[in-house]
């Protein structure tokens, strides 16, 4: 299935730090044109989820590249956009995600959360999360995983 098609039949989404990064950084991803037309408008009606821990990586990883202001001008924005889920509700899941794939924690809670909405999850490439991996997930968790670009 296609990304567009994805966004425009869900209404609930979970995007992995590196997307929130690489869009609110201008970095020339395929997936940011779709993200303004579905999600970053006045008129979209999707709804953005995250966590706390996304918005801490987020933070250091833009401080560290671009300094302190930028992390903080970055993070106000996602403020505004996402809708921040406690990790209350997420930790069981996480563990459990974590105990079976050698993945980073930030990203066990981005499935884990992806998984409590019953929403798409996307992730840019990265290397612990393989094609395989990501198949695994999906199908022992129920989770729905999309590596965007």
């Amino acid at each position: 299935m296609s990304i567009e098609k994805i966004l425009s039949q869900t209404s609930n989404l979970v995007l992995d730090t590196s997307v929130l990064i690489g869009y609110f950084m201008d970095e020339n991803l395929s997936i940011i044109p779709l993200l303004d037309e579905y999600l970053f408008n006045k008129n979209s009606s999707l709804t953005l989820y995250g966590h706390n821990l996304l918005k801490s990586e987020i933070y250091y990883i833009i401080c560290r590249m671009k300094g302190n202001n930028q992390a903080k001008n970055v993070l106000n924005k996602i403020e505004n956009v996402m809708n921040i889920i406690s990790e209350s509700w997420l930790f069981k899941k996480v563990g459990q995600i974590k105990c079976e794939y050698p993945i980073a924690f930030s990203d066990c809670f981005s499935i884990s959360l992806g998984i409590f909405l019953n929403c798409p999850i996307f992730f840019l490439k990265e290397r612990e999360l393989s094609e395989d991996v990501v198949n695994k997930i999906n199908e022992e968790f129920n989770a729905r995983i999309y590596i965007v670009s």
